[in-house]
């Protein structure tokens, strides 16, 4: 069956919700005729009455009783198309507020992926540590990596993460045994819920207790990863960080040891955002990015 016109079913949503042809003539601006005129086309295309028509009121059909919780919802769910279309100012720039360290070691060098499956979209990156305000902010999405609490917004669940034992290459000879190695050499972090953990965890596994480290602190992930890249030590980084320096033999990861983090990573935002199509077209990109894998 042929689909009937959408003006026919807007005029019978509204002339059954008014219970008279007379209201949705008003209603919609136009004559009693003309209402009366689309519903009878409409009857004729589904081949059933919709209205019981009587002097000075129309009645649903059992048919019409039927039909009307459909358009309610098929016109709602159009409504709600068109405000989010109205509610987001620029849909052609995605405005991404995200940690450096993530922005640095994981975001950045698929900036080519990005541009060939999301061409029509232009992405601007804001790396901060600190939550976006997005009532005040010019953000439509943020990445974070905690808990995924974050008051009066929506956050979606994108990625968890391990912490592994990272080093230059030939600082670390994997078949020899590793405690002696690493008691040789500076301690590079960034202090950290899952850092602090994980340490603990190595030190108790390894027999590192009792042994003083020479350390380096660095509070930034990205530089912890470069400093441990340069040579200065090892370090304790989240594994999908690495995989860029992974693939250009940059660093290396003792295989023996990980440390699954209890931060995760979270696409977060005010609810209405998620609906905007750039916002759907990122998640669903960044989704299959991080699901290609974190080994090389």
């Amino acid at each position: 069956m042929k689909a009937p016109p959408l003006k026919g079913l807007w005029y019978f949503k509204t002339a059954a919700e008014l219970g008279s042809f007379k209201q949705a003539a008003e209603a919609l601006f136009v004559t009693q005729a003309a209402v009366s005129q689309q519903i009878r086309l409409l009857e004729q295309q589904l081949g059933c009455m919709l209205f019981e028509r009587q002097t000075r009121k129309v009645l649903l059909t059992q048919q019409g009783q039927e039909l009307l919780p459909y358009l309610h919802k098929a016109f709602g769910q159009v409504d709600m198309g068109l405000a989010t279309l109205k509610s987001d100012p620029n849909p052609s720039t995605i405005n991404l507020s995200v940690l450096p360290s993530f922005a640095t070691c994981w975001l950045l060098p698929r900036l080519s992926s990005f541009n060939t499956t999301l061409p029509d979209y232009q992405l601007r990156i804001d790396p901060t540590e600190q939550l976006a305000d997005f009532n005040h902010d010019d953000i439509d999405i943020g990445i974070r990596f905690g808990f995924g609490e974050y008051q009066g917004l929506k956050s979606e669940l994108i990625a968890e993460d391990e912490l592994v034992i990272a080093y230059r290459p030939g600082l670390i000879d994997p078949h020899k045994p590793i405690r002696e190695q690493l008691c040789k050499l500076n301690f590079i972090y960034d202090e950290g819920r899952d850092n602090e953990k994980a340490w603990l965890e190595l030190n108790k596994q390894l027999g590192l207790t009792g042994h003083t480290f020479s350390n380096l602190k660095i509070d930034n992930a990205a530089l912890v990863q470069q400093a441990t890249v340069a040579g200065q030590g090892f370090s304790l980084l989240r594994r999908r960080l690495v995989t860029q320096s992974l693939a250009l033999g940059q660093l290396e990861i003792y295989p023996g040891f990980a440390w699954l983090c209890e931060y995760r990573y979270y696409l977060v935002a005010p609810e209405r955002h998620f609906e905007w199509p750039k916002i759907r077209a990122f998640r669903d990109w960044i989704i299959s990015e991080l699901n290609e894998g974190t080994e090389c």
